[in-house]
């Protein structure tokens, strides 16, 4: 009997046990998990990028003739190289096709850049180039196809022109220090006949549809959208509404605000134009040229526009909108405006300080912009 009773107790204790076991290795109930995620901190990841933004940059006509006289493509790009190496990427429009066809040279107001004189692209880290402008189709449609794969195989984006209208206005993404920044490029002109003639091939800044939903679409894949325009008229030190060219490029870079443009950057009057703030965005409505062989002495001054961006975004495991997947809140730290000079009918050369007070003073720049919304020195 003293026997049993042993047994039985021995079995009850080993129940009480096993239920207590299991009792601890349950998981927690949903309330606990949220609990334990709620408590869980908070952090708060913050990046950066700084980036050149240039005007026209023409590669053919008398700047290839230049290159060939120095023997050495990187010519054009070598006096501003620590100004080049200073940044993440660097941005700008290229005015000449590359057709591929190195025994044609530019001239008059057709252009053709040589292949090997791309190399000063790559050297100083230009990542991203707008090809919608109205010499894009100086070397026929070939030309341009040809432009943008070689673009492609060297690492470079390109932006505003594709195989049909919905690929030029394909908006693109370039990723550098974990921060999304879009870009949207459109054109006056799909030829260099002053707009007249239109094609399937380049984007136009009067299809606000196409900007919008190009910007739509970007909303929800960067953290900052730039777009940029190749429109205005040539030699004319601001954009005019009282000239039927400049309402043009008015109404696109204030559509591209109202459509969500974090910030709109122009080309190809030649000449530096003024800049704007509207609606709190900044539009600089000419950046004048940069690499181009021009006789006009305005035209030999161009603005490069060093622009600091900063993002952050909130890791907390408690909601889903926000964490590494989620996107930087991303706003404008500075916009540095450099002016440079134009030499040998190629290269461009920082201004000096005097050179670089008349030039501001002369499009009413200031020398820095700071954020957002008006702030600006």
């Amino acid at each position: 009997m003293k026997t049993f009773r042993s047994s039985l107790l021995v079995c009850l204790l080993a129940v009480c046990l096993t239920v207590l076991l299991c009792f601890g290795c349950q998981k927690p109930d949903a309330s606990q998990a949220n609990s334990s995620s709620a408590n869980a901190p908070t952090k708060v990841e913050e990046t950066a990028v700084t980036f050149l933004a240039v005007g026209d940059i023409m590669l053919s006509r008398g700047v290839a003739m230049a290159i060939d006289r120095a023997n050495d493509p990187l010519m054009p790009f070598k006096r501003l190289a620590p100004l080049f190496k200073s940044t993440d990427f660097n941005f700008g429009n290229l005015e000449s096709p590359v057709s591929g066809n190195d025994r044609i040279n530019g001239h008059n107001l057709t252009f053709n850049a040589h292949t090997k004189d791309l190399v000063g692209l790559t050297e100083y880290n230009f990542k991203v180039l707008n090809l919608a402008n109205n010499h894009a189709f100086d070397q026929h449609l070939a030309g341009s196809q040809f432009t943008q794969k070689i673009l492609a195989e060297r690492g470079i984006t390109y932006l505003g022109v594709g195989d049909s209208l919905e690929q030029a206005w394909q908006p693109k993404v370039f990723t550098i220090n974990n921060l999304r920044i879009g870009f949207i490029g459109a054109s006056y002109a799909s030829f260099n006949d002053g707009g007249v003639t239109r094609n399937d091939y380049v984007a136009r800044i009067e299809d606000h549809e196409y900007l919008k939903k190009a910007i739509e679409q970007l909303k929800s894949q960067s953290d900052f959208i730039i777009v940029t325009m190749h429109a205005g008229t040539e030699y004319q030190p601001s954009a005019d509404p009282r000239r039927a060219l400049d309402r043009a490029q008015i109404d696109f870079a204030h559509a591209a605000v109202d459509y969500g443009a974090d910030l709109v950057i122009g080309a190809h009057p030649h000449w530096i134009q003024n800049l704007e703030q509207y609606n709190g965005k900044y539009i600089f409505y000419s950046l004048g040229n940069f690499i181009f062989d021009m006789r006009d002495p305005i035209a030999n001054q161009g603005l490069v526009l060093k622009i600091t961006l900063k993002g952050q975004r909130t890791t907390n495991p408690s909601s889903s909108a926000t964490g590494p997947g989620a996107g930087f809140a991303t706003h404008i730290e500075q916009i540095e405006c450099i002016p440079v000079m134009i030499e040998n009918n190629s290269t461009p050369r920082l201004a000096t300080e005097a050179e670089a007070e008349r030039i501001l003073k002369r499009v009413g720049l200031p020398q820095k912009v700071i954020g957002n919304a008006g702030q600006a020195k």
